[in-house]
């Protein structure tokens, strides 16, 4: 069986020194968490690569300019924090001295556990790990039950010896394994996430190492890849080309059979393949 030291070497090259020594060592850690058929793993690290940037973030990075306020902004993320869209772009002129210390213990004060923003907890305990463990709370909670002072020295969540214990504790306080027997990332998103930021990036993740555990043909392989592929060479420049049907794909496929005078279905099916140009041969091949 395909290992999580496997997933690192194919899907994260530029991984973390402490993140790759992780996950060659994990085998028993893995085993003892349950993580151990390929629907749990792809699950798993699909999580972990969307949290990390491939494993290549260790901490929670508060180097937020303008543009990513207003994202968080837009997106009503953090209304309750500032009293109005400008107060909060004009943070980032802070984060560009501090690296979001302030901006951290503000959004983040009060809740998961930690103390209000004075305390600047919310700072200290942002997010680490594989799964980036956030919030003080979690820091005991995964620290009590890993034997490790998670509390004490947040750090420890990132080194080698301790990086997958926050996580795959968290994996299994909210049942996940069980989530990833259903196959339904929209749950596993949830009980990591708390929401569903960053849904279609952890399906991209999964459609690329759910064939690779399992010695199924590559995404890119795939009829919804080659689809992604067509619309993009006709001009549908939103669609992202990564095996993954989300609400951008659909519109495009949506737009494209009015123009073709093509039933209205956003789904992949023989007319639209046939119009696209893929044939059986080429949507198999």
């Amino acid at each position: 069986m395909i290992t999580a030291s496997d997933v690192v070497a194919q899907f994260a090259p530029k991984a973390k020194a402490a993140y790759r020594t992780a996950f060659e060592e994990s085998e028993g850690l893995m085993n003892r968490y349950g993580v151990n058929t390929p629907i749990r793993l792809a699950h798993f690290m699909a999580q972990c690569m969307q949290e990390t940037g491939a494993l290549t973030l260790l901490v929670e990075s508060g180097a937020y300019k303008r543009t990513g306020l207003a994202r968080m902004w837009d997106s009503g993320n953090w209304h309750k924090y500032f009293p109005n869209r400008e107060a909060c772009l004009a943070m980032a002129d802070q984060c560009a001295i501090d690296n979001g210390a302030a901006l951290f213990s503000l959004v983040y004060g009060g809740r998961m556990g930690n103390g209000p923003a004075s305390t600047k907890d919310g700072w200290t305990y942002r997010g680490r790990g594989v799964l980036q463990t956030t919030g003080r709370e979690s820091y005991k909670k995964f620290g009590v039950q890993c034997g490790v002072d998670f509390v004490s020295d947040p750090d420890l969540v990132i080194a080698p010896e301790h990086a997958l214990k926050p996580a795959l504790a968290e994996w299994e306080a909210k049942h996940l394994n069980q989530a990833a027997d259903n196959n339904d990332i929209k749950v596993i998103t949830l009980g990591i996430n708390g929401g569903t930021v960053g849904l279609d990036g952890r399906k991209a993740w999964f459609a690329k190492i759910w064939p690779f555990v399992t010695g199924a043909p590559a995404v890119e392989h795939s009829r919804e890849w080659k689809v992604q592929e067509k619309l993009r060479d006709l001009g549908y420049k939103d669609v992202k080309v990564d095996g993954v049907i989300g609400p951008k794909t659909r519109t495009a496929i949506l737009d494209y059979r009015v123009k073709h005078q093509l039933p209205n279905s956003p789904g992949i099916s023989a007319d639209l393949l046939l119009s696209l140009g893929l044939t059986r041969e080429s949507v198999d091949a």
